[in-house]
């Protein structure tokens, strides 16, 4: 029987992959595989945009409570080994490039709400439209965050088949 310590460390990893996922794939869908005539093509990017940043917020807070739950739990959680020094430096890097560029990401998408063409309503936030800066900076802003969901996916690859090769 796993600890209590093991199945709450697991939980909130999966919790963390999963919205991760569903955040990676479920705004471009919005996007782009709804049709805009329903509801006008302003509220349907405001709704698009404004669940993408909700899930963001979601999963930045589930992230924190397990790297919360990680320093100050005293059971010891079962890992795989790594099976040299090199393995476990790669591990290493790819755990914190993976948090690093959640973070990141966190990060563009704030400046992205914050110089955004239509008005948006987060958490009872309204963040008024700015086009001066939509047309200026966001682009740039845009550009990293795109970049990142790019090295986020790419670090997912590695780190599932890692674990995969690990467990062989």
């Amino acid at each position: 029987m796993k600890s209590k310590s093991y199945i709450i460390d697991r939980a909130l990893h999966w919790g963390v992959a999963l919205l991760l996922l569903f955040m990676l794939m479920n705004l471009s869908s919005q996007l782009h595989n709804t049709d805009w005539a329903i509801k006008g093509q302003d509220l349907h990017r405001q709704e698009a945009i404004q669940t993408h940043a909700t899930m963001g917020i979601l999963l930045v807070l589930l992230i924190a409570a397990r790297l919360a739950f990680l320093f100050t739990t005293k059971a010891t959680l079962s890992r795989a080994k790594p099976k040299n020094k090199f393995h476990e430096w790669v591990i290493r890097i790819v755990h914190a490039t993976m948090y690093l560029s959640v973070f990141m990401l966190m990060g563009t998408g704030i400046a992205m709400i914050n110089n955004y063409e239509i008005p948006l309503v987060i958490f009872g936030m309204e963040f008024t439209p700015d086009k001066a800066n939509f047309y200026g900076i966001f682009p740039e802003f845009h550009d990293y965050h795109m970049l990142l969901k790019q090295v986020i996916l790419w670090l997912i690859f590695v780190h599932f088949f890692g674990a995969l090769l690990t467990k062989k």
